[in-house]
């Protein structure tokens, strides 16, 4: 540690292995004289900060010219293409229809497809009566339990079809008859949906993937199948999706060039704005090293620009209304750019979080204006939905049961994992050097040219053989400032041992253990 690069180094280092800063019971004990529970948060928002601002400069390069637009657009693409990884290899659909109900205008089919190996999707189709060929859409769900039963996406489904639409409602990851982790009976371990979402992204992080990803190789899938439909008109598909729905059609419009049109509902926001101030969403809202790459969330559907699009807003939602109207200025600026400012809309209801009537009415008319040249108000008349039960796909209700050979997303990233031994053994025989430089470049640490600063706040004696610690502030530029205990050897070329912890307890137990034996090593503490 004595020739590190800098201070974010160690710092990254001491994260891995559980680095907390100081919360030391004795106000004496404290080497930085500041509350420093928020510390770590605050150095984190400023980096986030320098990211976005650098994006910013891009941005606006990129509205100078039209030329330059374009270009933005192709590197939005292709660092998004970069963020999601290697998505699973495609199976074949095995589209099963295991049921129809005959409404009054339309029909709904009950469909189950494979999107990898024995991973099943269900979902709802729609059709109108009379012949096609039809524009069709894809309805991505947000969190609710039902998925698409809710009765708000029933409604929306309703209110496409009866206008002409082939309507696919998918299932996501983790809700209604897709829940992932279950015991025998099907019944759900984990809260809801956004708690199971979290645990599944942990693995699937490590292993270079994330829900988010899962979840679009699933919509996919689901398009893949759509297309084949008789009755759809492949060459007019849009795709709109409610809060965390709405996300799902945020990144599929950057992924899949077949979409024509796109309307997020209740969920565009400031990426930067959300995670200075409330955090990260669950696990399927957002992907490691946005940040990194100067994403915003505005970003993937400027990638779909100069497509028609339509945002959905409701003032008084919990998704920060001033986000969205941020985001959409980004939108406004890059459609100006290409001339194509009427193929851009957004609209805005006051009322709160969800697809709610006016939304829906608005979404079917904007759809309707651009795949049927027909810009007439669409009414909703009053709509009976289904139950829950009705709509299931899978026979046993649940498509673990349903299955016997359902590979859950638990059971795929410990495939990928397998798959992955031989790298991890290529890894294991690297020489040191090698080792260090593939985790750096793994934890994104960047060496930092900046002097360090090495600042003395006194010593303390621990024991009875007085065993005597420097006390140090580590500090460098744009870096988290570390506090250290260090007791240097009686003789030089000893080894160092560095002892890091967020236990104080625990570690003021070592601290005596040293003091009451002695030690001719360098002792490093650090909280």
């Amino acid at each position: 540690m004595t020739n590190h690069k800098s201070i974010s180094h160690l710092l990254v280092y001491l994260l891995l292995l559980g680095f907390a800063l100081p919360t030391y019971a004795q106000k004496e004990a404290n080497i930085l004289d500041w509350k420093t529970d928020v510390s770590l948060n605050t150095y984190l928002v400023q980096q986030l900060h320098l990211k976005y601002d650098a994006r910013r400069v891009e941005f606006a390069r990129a509205l100078t010219t039209k030329t330059n637009t374009l270009a933005y657009i192709q590197t939005v693409k292709q660092k998004f293409k970069t963020l999601l990884g290697t998505l699973p290899q495609k199976a074949n659909l095995a589209v099963q229809q295991t049921g129809t109900i005959q409404k009054s205008g339309y029909r709904i089919e009950k469909i189950v497809y494979q999107s990898f190996k024995n991973h099943h999707v269900t979902a709802n189709l729609y059709v109108p009566d009379g012949k096609g060929k039809f524009p069709a859409v894809l309805l991505f769900c947000g969190h609710e339990d039902l998925a698409k039963a809710t009765e708000s996406y029933q409604q929306t489904a309703m209110l496409f079809a009866k206008n002409g639409f082939v309507v696919f409602v998918i299932d996501p990851i983790s809700q209604s008859e897709r829940v992932q982790l279950t015991d025998e009976s099907g019944k759900a371990l984990t809260r809801g949906a956004t708690t199971e979402h979290t645990l599944l992204n942990l693995s699937s992080n490590l292993l270079g993937i994330s829900v988010a990803a899962y979840e679009l190789f699933d919509n996919a899938r689901g398009l893949d199948y759509l297309v084949t439909r008789p009755e759809v008109d492949s060459h007019k598909i849009g795709c709109i999706g409610n809060s965390g729905g709405a996300m799902q059609a945020i990144y599929f419009a950057a992924f899949d060039d077949r979409v024509k049109i796109i309307a997020p509902c209740s969920y565009l926001a400031s990426r930067e704005k959300t995670l200075a101030t409330t955090g990260a969403a669950d696990g399927c809202a957002q992907i490691p090293n946005e940040g990194t790459a100067q994403l915003e969330m505005s970003d993937y559907l400027i990638a779909a620009a100069p497509k028609p699009m339509l945002v959905l807003a409701g003032r008084y939602d919990f998704i920060d209304y001033n986000g969205t109207l941020e985001s959409f200025d980004d939108l406004k600026k890059v459609y100006k750019s290409l001339k194509t400012s009427d193929r851009l809309s957004l609209f805005t209801y006051d009322d709160g979080h969800g697809i709610s009537k006016p939304k829906r009415e608005v979404a079917v008319q904007w759809f309707r204006k651009w795949f049927y040249q027909d810009n007439s108000p669409v009414k909703e008349e009053e709509i009976t939905d289904l139950r829950d039960k009705d709509l299931f796909a899978s026979v046993k209700e649940k498509v673990n049961l349903s299955y016997p050979n359902e590979i859950n997303i638990v059971q795929k990233n410990l495939q990928l994992f397998n798959e992955k031994a031989a790298e991890r053994q290529v890894f294991g025989q690297l020489d040191p050097t090698q080792r260090k430089q593939k985790v750096e470049n793994l934890l994104g640490i960047i060496p930092n040219p900046s002097p360090l600063e090495i600042k003395s706040v006194g010593k303390i004696k621990y024991g009875q053989v007085n065993l005597g610690f420097d006390r140090l502030i580590l500090r460098q530029k744009n870096e988290l400032p570390l506090p250290l205990e260090i007791s240097y050897p009686k003789k030089r070329d000893q080894k160092i041992v560095i002892w890091i912890g967020d236990d104080q307890k625990k570690m003021d137990s070592i601290r005596s253990y040293y003091s009451g034996k002695g030690t001719d090593d360098a002792l490093v503490f650090a909280d």
